[in-house]
């Protein structure tokens, strides 16, 4: 029987039948309740825009529930269609800070669609994409950005009027 039949939540009853040769026929009924997976939650992004590989965006995924914890938690994003869907990793944390990502694809006007897949201790799951895509520049917009200092580095202001020194 395929998996993908049975609906979570739902209850099951199984009847094994069965014949030893030459013996009398015999059966086992069995009912199951199937595992739900983790359901009621929501993922969100901050910012929205950046640039490549600039560490600043916080994933965050919140009110999911489930009776089968702990949940586990797993970030992807895609440049689109026709890309390939990249991880960025698992683990309990339902929020990633510090993030960082790829330009996007100019096709897609540099945006990345982000998505979660949120399992439970049974092993099942609820893959949910984000509210809003992210937009992150290409990498010659973010190289544009730069300014040479007089020590033959490069700085880039971030949000904070800090600058990061990049040798050269």
């Amino acid at each position: 029987m395929l998996t993908s039949f049975l609906v979570g939540g739902k209850e099951y009853e199984f009847t094994l039948i069965g014949r030893i040769a030459g013996g009398i026929p015999g059966n086992s009924k069995r009912k199951i309740i199937m595992n739900e997976s983790p359901k009621n939650g929501k993922c969100i992004v901050k910012p929205t825009e950046g640039r490549p590989l600039e560490p600043k965006f916080t994933l965050n995924c919140s009110g999911f529930k489930d009776d089968e914890t702990p949940l586990q938690y797993e970030f992807f994003y895609s440049k689109g269609k026709g890309y390939k869907t990249e991880t960025l990793g698992s683990g309990p944390e339902a929020s990633r800070q510090q993030v960082t990502f790829p330009s996007g694809s100019e096709k897609n006007e540099y945006k990345l669609t982000l998505y979660a897949k949120i399992s439970d201790r049974l092993g099942a799951s609820r893959m949910v994409e984000f509210e809003s895509p992210i937009k992150v520049s290409s990498l010659m917009e973010a190289v544009g950005a730069f300014t040479h200092n007089s020590n033959g580095g490069a700085r880039f202001p971030d949000r904070n009027q800090h600058n990061v020194l990049l040798g050269i």
